[in-house]
C-alpha cells in the first residue's frame, strides 16, 4: 500500500514538473521566491491597521510574527531534521527524471537535503490563515484570494521538483493548525468587541 502511494505521488510530481516552458520556469522561480511577497504581507498588515483599532492591529502583528516564527522553525528544524525524508531532487533515481531551475550555467536549484514538511507550504498557509481569520468578516473574497495565493506558492515548489505532494499537504496542515491556534489565543486574550 505504501509503495503504491509513493508511486502515485512520484507520478503526480513528474507530471507537474514536466509541464514546463521558459515562461513558466521563470514565473515559478519568481513565485517561489522568499522576498518577492513582502509587499503583499505589508499591504495585508496595512489593511488590518485600517480595519481595526491600533491596539488590535499591533497585537495581531505580534501574534502573526510569533505564529510564522514557530511554523518556520518547526518545519525546518523539527520535522525536516527529525524525519529526514529526502527531497525528490535528492532521490537517487527520481532526481534523474526531474527538471530543475538553472540559476546560472551548470548550477541547478535542488533545495536542501530534506523536504518533509515543506517550509514554503507551512509559511504560506500560516500567513494565509492568520489573515483570513482576521479579515474574513471585513473583506469579501479574502479567503479565496489568500488560499489561491498559498496554493500557487505550493504548486511552484512541486513544479521546481523540490517537494513531493505530501510535503506540501503536511506543510499546509501544519501551517494552518498553527495559524488557527495563534489566532484563537489572540481572540481569547486580546479581542474585545471588534
Amino acid at each position: 500500500m505504501i509503495e503504491w502511494l509513493k508511486e502515485i505521488e512520484q507520478t503526480v510530481l513528474i507530471a507537474i514538473n514536466s509541464t514546463h516552458s521558459p515562461f513558466l520556469d521563470t514565473l515559478m522561480w519568481w513565485i517561489s521566491g522568499k522576498f518577492i511577497w513582502f509587499p503583499l504581507y505589508l499591504f495585508l498588515f496595512v489593511v488590518v491597521y485600517i480595519k481595526f483599532s491600533l491596539k488590535h492591529a499591533l497585537w495581531f502583528t505580534v501574534f502573526g510574527f510569533a505564529a510564522v516564527g514557530l511554523a518556520d522553525f518547526t518545519a525546518n528544524f523539527g520535522f525536516k531534521h527529525t524525519l529526514m525524508r529526502f527531497r525528490p531532487s535528492h532521490h537517487l533515481t527520481l532526481g534523474e527524471k526531474l527538471r530543475f531551475h538553472e540559476m546560472k550555467p551548470g548550477e541547478f536549484y535542488k533545495g536542501g537535503q530534506y523536504g518533509f514538511i515543506s517550509g514554503h507550504a507551512t509559511n504560506s498557509f500560516v500567513i494565509a490563515v492568520m489573515f483570513i481569520q482576521q479579515l474574513k468578516s471585513k473583506i469579501k473574497f479574502i479567503t479565496t484570494i489568500l488560499i489561491f495565493w498559498a496554493l500557487i506558492v505550493c504548486y511552484s515548489r512541486m513544479y521546481l521538483g523540490v517537494h513531493y505532494p505530501t510535503d506540501i499537504i503536511g506543510g499546509a496542515i501544519w501551517g494552518s493548525s498553527i495559524a488557527l491556534l495563534f489566532h484563537w489565543i489572540y481572540r481569547k486574550t486580546v479581542w474585545r468587541g471588534v
